[in-house]
């Protein structure tokens, strides 16, 4: 059965494959860690083509990427958030000094596009990711908070306890 999906969606895809092959490095990079060549994953992120990175190939470059940048946009169209398994020492100070990062920039990015009094579809391109960055970061952390709650103990942030 074949389903189908919007046309933000499909961006939002061949975005997340562009955004991973620029983390990875390049397309050469990129191809070297998939199964298809360079010119196959240009394809993959162009808009004007109709072909979409396939599901190996999407877990291939975000498992070298080190960051689920397809797996997010996925859970996003479906309404899900994704987040970590594990959650270890130190991961709750990380996500604050993120959150801080990532909410600086999302500022500015609203006040730019704002400046003009509304937000046209490619300013809403722009800010669309930031904005879901910065959420992916609250949800860890709030994750890290629920898991304090569940099991009724304090959540060590450092290698050393307040004394």
């Amino acid at each position: 059965m074949t389903v189908p999906y919007s046309a933000q969606f499909l961006a939002a895809i061949k975005t997340a494959t562009k955004t991973a092959v620029q983390v990875v490095g390049d397309f050469r990079a990129a191809a070297s860690f998939t199964r298809v060549q360079e010119t196959q994953l240009h394809a993959y992120t162009n808009r004007n083509q109709p072909s979409v990175v396939p599901m190996d190939v999407a877990i291939d470059l975000d498992h070298c990427a080190e960051k689920p940048i397809h797996l997010l946009e996925m859970a996003h169209a479906l309404g899900y958030v994704v987040l970590p398994s594990h959650i270890g020492p130190g991961d709750f100070g990380k996500d604050m000094g993120e959150f801080a990062l990532s909410s600086g920039d999302i500022l500015a990015t609203a006040v730019r596009v704002l400046e003009d009094g509304r937000i046209d579809p490619a300013e809403a391109h722009e800010i669309g990711p930031k904005l879901m960055q910065g959420k992916h970061i609250l949800e860890r952390a709030l994750a890290t908070i629920h898991k304090v709650q569940t099991d009724n103990k304090p959540y060590v942030v450092s290698g050393r306890e307040a004394g």
